[in-house]
């Protein structure tokens, strides 16, 4: 019984192995993941990637998560640090499979003992007229020497995680990577970082080329299908 428990964990050892060798931005695992992930225009971005799909699916959320961990299980890093407020969907399990502590970067106000950075612009409408934000970080939740990871779901113009980077290095860490389900490409950010950070890159989990699902045809079609009296709900996973 024994040589049989140890022949299946050698076996599922070597299958983990080969899935993280082989993982592409755009190959089978991502795609499943994709799969689960419409897009919708939202605040004047024609493609916002709504993870709540995923989220509704635990056995995708847990193969992301999966290939996360299996990504950075083997860098050093100290902690994970979340941005609000998908990034604390997507961190927390992370650090909890590094085991690795868990860093909310949150708005500034939300948070006691906090220290803030300053104003960032976003891709879309911020907490003032100009469309800006400011972000705040716990006083002690990076010391000197730290190597941060920080998590998003989304990357759009890369001003929230120059901000982040910003509070990470006036706190004396570093930032290891900057991890995200998707990074949209057009808008720059991986350029927009690597000018004023150079050392620091931006991995998105799944090329956006392979986020083919159109969340509002697929309303329109689904009220479509119930009208008509068939109600099947357009895509299935």
């Amino acid at each position: 019984m024994l040589l049989v428990g140890w022949f299946f964990l050698l076996l599922f050892s070597s299958n983990m192995a080969e899935l993280t060798a082989t993982y592409t931005t755009n190959g089978p695992v991502a795609q499943r993941i994709a799969s689960s992930i419409p897009y919708f225009p939202f605040k004047g971005i024609d493609r916002f990637y709504d993870i709540g799909g995923m989220l509704a699916h635990p056995e995708i959320f847990q193969l992301a998560i999966d290939s996360y961990v299996d990504k950075y299980k083997d860098i050093d890093i100290t902690s994970i640090a979340g941005f609000d407020a998908r990034g604390f969907i997507l961190g927390p399990p992370i650090a909890l499979a590094l085991k690795k502590p868990f860093i909310m970067l949150r708005k500034a106000g939300k948070m006691p003992n906090a220290i803030t950075g300053s104003e960032y612009k976003k891709e879309y409408e911020g907490d003032n007229a100009a469309g800006g934000d400011t972000l705040g970080i716990q006083r002690g939740a990076v010391k000197p020497g730290d190597r941060v990871l920080l998590v998003d779901d989304l990357v759009a113009t890369g001003g929230t995680l120059l901000a982040g980077i910003e509070l990470v290095k006036q706190l004396g860490g570093s930032v290891v990577e900057c991890a995200c389900m998707v990074e949209l490409q057009a808008l720059g950010a991986a350029n927009r970082i690597a000018e004023q950070h150079p050392e620091i890159a931006v991995w998105g989990l799944i090329s956006e080329q392979i986020l083919t699902r159109d969340g509002e045809a697929e309303l329109q079609a689904d009220a479509a299908d119930a009208a008509a009296g068939q109600g099947e709900p357009t895509q299935e996973l």
